[in-house]
């Protein structure tokens, strides 16, 4: 599967998965004004990508610090990085990836707390860290990944018993995945021990359970029943 691909998959299975309803009760989420034209963009319909970037824009034509409208523009410009390189455009993608990466982490430093913002910056972190060749930025991007991950858990442990079996599976899998590739086994081991523990059955304890008993598996812990 090629990168930007991935990357797309990954962020919007991710987001859909671990319901971000506490991002702001009061006011509409931003991520449903842009959800659907995004899941329709990473699949390759560039009518979609135009209409959900147009309205990121505006977002922050308004506001310049809306977080949730960065960290989607974020997003969106680390897949069109993964479809430059993939064009052979190394140049352009390393611009691309670094404009990224500036709009996720400023929506990050805005809101630390904002689960809207937290998980789509995790999800491309954890996407990212798959398709490197380089271990120490393998290690690097997905220690963040994990690090994001467990604030958005943290927020939400007080009602995570009440979420269904694919919205807990997204959250434990991704922090298992994350702190596997960032090399931190005994965590990675807590939350698969967590996942066959609290989801028996699920596709997401059979992938647990793979990975136990072959840490070479690369392959993802998430995104299992996304689609």
């Amino acid at each position: 599967m090629r990168w930007h691909t991935l990357v797309g998959i990954t962020v919007l299975a991710v987001l859909t998965a671990v319901g971000i309803t506490a991002a702001g009760l009061a006011q509409e989420r931003f991520d449903n004004q842009v959800r659907d034209d995004m899941f329709r963009a990473f699949g390759g319909n560039e009518a979609a990508f135009k209409s959900a970037i147009a309205i990121i824009e505006e977002k922050l034509a308004e506001n310049p610090d809306h977080a949730e409208a960065l960290v989607w523009r974020g997003a969106a410009r680390y897949w069109r990085a993964g479809k430059a390189y993939g064009a052979g455009d190394s140049a352009g993608g390393q611009a691309l990836a670094a404009a990224a990466m500036t709009d996720m982490d400023r929506a990050v430093a805005l809101q630390p707390g904002n689960i809207g913002v937290l998980i789509p910056r995790a999800a491309v972190l954890l996407a990212a860290a798959r398709s490197q060749r380089d271990p120490e930025r393998v290690r690097d991007l997905a220690a963040r990944a994990a690090v994001d991950f467990e604030t958005a858990l943290a927020i939400r442990q007080p009602a995570l018993d009440r979420l269904g079996q694919h919205n807990r599976g997204e959250y434990l899998s991704g922090l298992a995945e994350s702190w596997a590739l960032a090399g931190n086994q005994d965590k990675a081991e807590g939350y698969l021990r967590r996942i066959l523990a609290d989801l028996p059955g699920s596709p997401y304890a059979e992938r647990a359970a793979a990975k136990f008993a072959d840490w070479s598996d690369r392959r993802p812990l998430n995104c299992l029943s996304c689609h």
